[in-house]
């Protein structure tokens, strides 16, 4: 894939994209030694899509690109695997919301903190691609099924995600549907995720390098090689 060389590559997203159960060396980083992109790294562990009080903001992350003059060629981003986080008191950190309509006359940069939702932010998201990264392929990334998130929130979520890739002509890596990874399993949980926690095991959500290789990039790949 030599017309990749020298590309520029924006990543959003959270802990996932960045690699945090790998030396921060993450999806990123592995397409800029694969096809020699010019990496721009705007992900954040813990990132959501939603407003969080005390989180990264993915919404901040793309403002952030724009305010900088970023002109990517390709956009690699994740977003929900923290949203639908239901540790701490059994709702999920940022609800879903609703498929709008309406983002034609839309601002990013006008997105209040206050009463946001999965939905309506992801929209926003999408929508700034297209309007402030016109030339560039944007890849969305759906995360492996895992066994830190409860198993019905993460499949809708994740669907949610799907559907509106799909009406703002956004690609998808769904790694979810397409590596066979599910570490609701011990034993694919140990071999594939960080032990994060010192458990002597691994964490369920976090790539450690096999991971990466073996079931996030074949899948990543397809869809930068899918022009």
């Amino acid at each position: 894939m030599s017309h990749l060389n020298g590309k520029t590559l924006l990543v959003f997203g959270d802990s996932i994209m960045y690699g945090s159960g790998n030396d921060g060396f993450g999806v990123g980083e592995y397409l800029e030694k694969e096809y020699g992109f010019v990496l721009k790294k705007y992900c954040v562990g813990g990132a959501r899509t939603g407003y969080c009080n005390g989180k990264s903001w993915i919404i901040e992350q793309v403002r952030l690109a724009i305010e900088n003059g970023e002109k990517p060629d390709y956009i690699i981003f994740d977003g929900f695997t923290n949203d639908c986080c239901q540790e701490e008191r059994g709702e999920c950190d940022v609800p879903l919301g609703e498929v709008e309509e309406g983002f034609e006359n839309f601002d990013i940069f006008s997105v209040e903190k206050e009463n946001t939702n999965f939905s309506n932010c992801f929209q926003n998201i999408l929508a700034a691609f297209k309007k402030y990264f016109p030339a560039a392929k944007a890849v969305f990334v759906r995360p492996h099924k895992m066994g830190r998130r409860g198993e019905e929130v993460q499949r809708i979520y994740g669907e949610r995600a799907v559907i509106l890739c799909k009406k703002w002509g956004v690609a998808v890596a769904d790694v979810y549907s397409n590596s066979g990874l599910n570490t609701f399993n011990p034993d694919e949980r140990d071999k594939y995720t960080f032990d994060s926690y010192g458990w002597g095991k691994g964490d369920c959500t976090h790539p450690n390098g096999l991971c990466y290789k073996e079931k996030y990039l074949p899948v990543i790949k397809r869809a930068f090689e899918t022009e």
